[in-house]
């Protein structure tokens, strides 16, 4: 085996510059020299100094180890890339340790191969190394499928066989917190032990920093709990609880928004040919200490509804209602983007049919990442940086009743709870506000930082 890796072909990262690893103190510190379970389990607030320090003590692992094969996952081989082995490279190319790294597939450090999978879905099963591990470095373990989980400690069967996990706080009714995190009994005979971090865990962050943090997730929330104080809590009732049609509504009459200038506009689709269609229009307004994001108009069609007699809405004629907003109060509005559902093929090709002011109408597909989707749209409410137009009847509604899911809640699993009629406004808002997403070919063509980078976590 050792052969065959030799012979592959391999990537080396360019040399960052020499850094001085900081002596390291508090929580990172006796997690350094404590880490001694079966399973070494960090889990708490962002930016609380978690990635460093884990980094660090799995390279001591695998150093000392006497077995040569090991595993690293993360969410994704990307998320992996980003959040693990991009510090960990900037981290030995300070330290003058040499590696091979071969995308997608394994680094080489020192003769230790480390096997690199994304965990992200049960699929992945039939990929684990048929080969006994003698360690395994787990991030953000609480999106792995519970089946992965076990194989892969499974696999950990040669003496003295470690795992390390990070995670941010989850639903405490996930699995990761009854069966480790929280398991008095494998605690107690040593099979787990637990670190938790708070956002004050990390001496690296200016107190600019934290407290700037601390307005972005507002004393009471969810995320505060988490993001804060790197705790499990559950997400309860309605999702956008800090919408307030008082601070989070307008009326483009008002003289306060009648000569408002946007930098932008936009228009977002959710798609649903066979149930329920919606554009918005949004004017984005650009600061430099946020943008502001309003929604000006929205078109809203529900085959459902009685007096569409269940007749479905062509994307032709969808494309059609789309265009009319761009005449808004009587202004004929530049249209910068038209975000459509990664999924929506057939109205991304009727929209390559049509022009807009003589020419192509520029668009770009999202892919949803829900949760994240959900936290930064409830931080802008919270800061009234997120206004709906009273015209927008149906998003204001669903803003109210957009809910959690109860019964998938107490599976430990979070998700927004499916009804007829309480999140396709939602679900159309996010790219307008969170841009584009999508499966990244390539990314390790982004610019390779050092080890100074990531002393922030």
């Amino acid at each position: 085996m050792r052969k065959r890796l030799k012979n592959l072909q391999t990537r080396r990262m360019k040399k960052s510059k020499t850094f001085e690893l900081k002596p390291f103190v508090g929580k990172s510190k006796e997690y350094l020299i404590f880490s001694d379970a079966f399973i070494n389990v960090q889990h708490g607030a962002i930016r609380s100094g978690k990635t460093i320090s884990s980094i660090v003590r799995w390279l001591k692992f695998i150093k000392t180890h006497h077995y040569d094969n090991f595993l690293m996952t993360g969410n994704t081989q990307t998320s992996l890339y980003r959040n693990v082995l991009k510090p960990m490279m900037a981290i030995l190319d300070g330290l003058g340790i040499s590696y091979d790294w071969r995308k997608n597939e394994y680094i080489e450090i020192e003769g230790n191969v480390c096997w690199l999978m994304g965990f992200n879905h049960e699929g992945m099963a039939g990929r684990i190394p048929g080969v006994t591990l003698g360690g395994w470095y787990g991030d953000e373990v609480n999106t792995y499928p519970k089946i992965l989980v076990e194989l892969a400690l499974d696999r950990l069967s040669e003496e003295n066989s470690q795992a390390f996990w990070t995670l941010n706080p989850d639903n405490p009714y996930h699995y990761i917190y009854s069966e480790y995190i929280e398991n008095e009994e494998k605690k107690a005979n040593g099979d787990v032990k637990v670190w938790n971090y708070t956002i004050w865990d990390n001496p690296n962050l200016s107190k600019q920093y934290i407290e700037r943090t601390i307005r972005r997730y507002p004393e009471g929330t969810v995320q505060n709990k988490r993001k804060i104080h790197g705790l499990a809590a559950v997400a309860e009732g309605v999702i956008y609880s800090k919408f307030t049609e008082g601070l989070n509504t307008f009326d483009h009459c008002c003289p306060e928004y009648e000569d408002t200038k946007y930098d932008k506009y936009v228009l977002s689709t959710d798609y649903g040919p066979a149930s329920v269609s919606v554009v918005g229009l949004f004017g984005i307004i650009k600061k430099i200490d946020g943008n502001e994001y309003h929604l000006l108009d929205e078109f809203y069609y529900d085959v459902n509804d009685p007096k569409n007699n269940g007749v479905q809405l062509s994307d032709e004629e969808l494309v059609d209602r789309a265009i009319k907003l761009l005449t808004y109060h009587g202004k004929i509005l530049k249209l910068a983007k038209w975000y459509t559902p990664h999924d929506a093929a057939s109205l991304r090709a009727e929209i390559k049919k049509h022009k807009y002011r003589g020419k192509p109408i520029p668009q770009k597909p999202y892919t949803p990442d829900v949760l994240n989707d959900i936290q930064e749209i409830h931080t802008l409410f919270a800061n009234s940086r997120f206004k709906i137009s009273k015209e927008c009847v149906n998003s204001i509604a669903q803003a109210q009743t957009y809910a959690w899911d109860e019964k998938a809640r107490n599976q430990g699993e979070e998700k927004p709870l499916k009804t007829k009629n309480n999140d396709h406004c939602p679900d159309m808002w996010r790219a307008a506000i969170l841009g584009t997403r999508s499966i990244v070919d390539n990314p390790f063509t982004e610019s390779e930082d050092t080890y100074e980078s990531y002393q922030m976590e």
